[in-house]
């Protein structure tokens, strides 16, 4: 039953978005998945009925909890209030879908057919650039990741290196000419392709793959200059800096750490000490970030500029892999009034949105 489920004592009321039996999720938290005006946010469930689709998108509204169906498919990403997402049309071809989350419109866009038969697809602001990855080899190790201009259909392989196994791309927000790379140094593959171990005691960093030239930037994270990447990060809203949690245990899942931003050329400064947290996200504005953690169960708000932070609710959740896994995925919507995310608590998952008051937000802003 969709509702209020619980109003907690910092003024914060937790609605309950989804009541469907079928297995269903928030979608990946680096940003939220909004238009601007913050009317509605997409979520995901399992159909398997769908075939080579099982993933169907809807779009939920903020308040009244309507739905619609987008389509089915795998999310690519979102930019300017549009919702992106590849699906296979048979015959072994595959297409990349735009849709208009203001106004409902759907349109397909050109892409090499190449491209999209890769892992991990981003897309540019602009429509310009499709970045992907996947491995070239496992004898030796070797993984690529490539671009596509979709303006002429061309592809290039931007990098290849031993440890881009999980490279989690994201494209720079603003301008779309810079994308974000994890490199789990370490990692194993066996010569048939399994991963015998995820990343090594190199530990995980990132950098910066400019485009369309490949030049290489790395970022201050990561061994020598901190505790490993956690395979948390996004880049803070347009500003420029990326955003990200580090681990301070091996358990990759329930592992937990500071909260850093970070910039080419300078040192990770940490925020919002001594919170440690897992997940992490912020919309395009960079004003607030939205994080998340197993122990103590808890989703906050922060300001990297004040470095202040409050916990917003519990997500009371098991935080198990599944299908879909229950991590909570938390983020705060465009308009810093609603933080979605994923909970198991009455047995089977759904999503919720806490209702944020406008002066729980000041207060991390100065204001109050």
């Amino acid at each position: 039953m969709v509702g209020i489920i619980e109003t907690l004592p910092n003024g914060v009321t937790v609605h309950q978005a989804t009541d469907e039996a079928s297995p269903k999720c928030n979608i990946y938290c680096e940003f939220p998945w909004c238009p601007p005006d913050s009317s509605c946010f997409v979520y995901c469930r399992h159909r398997p009925d769908l075939g080579p689709n099982p993933w169907e998108y809807v779009a939920c509204e903020f308040g009244t909890w309507g739905k619609r169906v987008l389509g089915a498919g795998h999310a690519c990403t979102m930019a300017g209030g549009r919702f992106y997402f590849r699906r296979e049309v048979g015959a072994g071809r595959r297409e990349i879908v735009r849709v208009d989350l203001v106004s409902g419109g759907q349109e397909v866009l050109p892409a090499p057919q190449p491209a999209l038969a890769r892992g991990g697809l981003c897309l540019s602001c602009d429509e310009r650039y499709l970045a992907y990855s996947y491995p070239v080899s496992f004898r030796p190790q070797r993984f690529a990741i490539e671009i596509a201009d979709l303006h002429t259909g061309e592809c290039t392989v931007l990098h290849e290196d031993p440890w881009t196994c999980n490279t989690h791309l994201q494209f720079e927000r603003g301008v779309g000419r810079q994308l974000l790379v994890q490199h789990n140094r370490g990692c194993v593959f066996s010569p048939e392709g399994k991963c015998q171990v995820l990343c090594g005691r190199e530990g995980c960093t990132l950098f910066l793959l400019s485009i369309p030239d490949g030049r290489v930037t790395p970022l201050q994270v990561g061994p020598p200059y901190t505790a490993s990447c956690s395979g948390h990060e996004t880049w803070l809203g347009t500003t420029g800096a990326v955003l990200l949690t580090l681990n301070l245990q091996e358990d990759y899942d329930h592992g937990k750490g500071p909260i850093c931003v970070v910039r080419a050329g300078a040192a990770a400064r940490p925020v919002s000490a001594p919170r440690e947290m897992n997940h992490i996200g912020t919309p395009d504005s960079g004003r607030l970030f939205c994080a998340d953690t197993y122990s103590p169960d808890e989703v906050i708000l922060g300001s990297v500029v004040t470095g202040e932070a409050v916990t917003v609710c519990p997500a009371r959740t098991s935080y198990r892999r599944a299908t879909p896994d229950t991590h909570p995925h938390a983020y705060v919507s465009p308009d810093l009034r609603w933080v979605v995310f994923n909970s198991d608590r009455s047995g089977v998952q759904q999503v919720y949105a806490a209702a944020v008051p406008p002066d729980l937000v000041a207060s991390l802003e100065g204001g109050a």
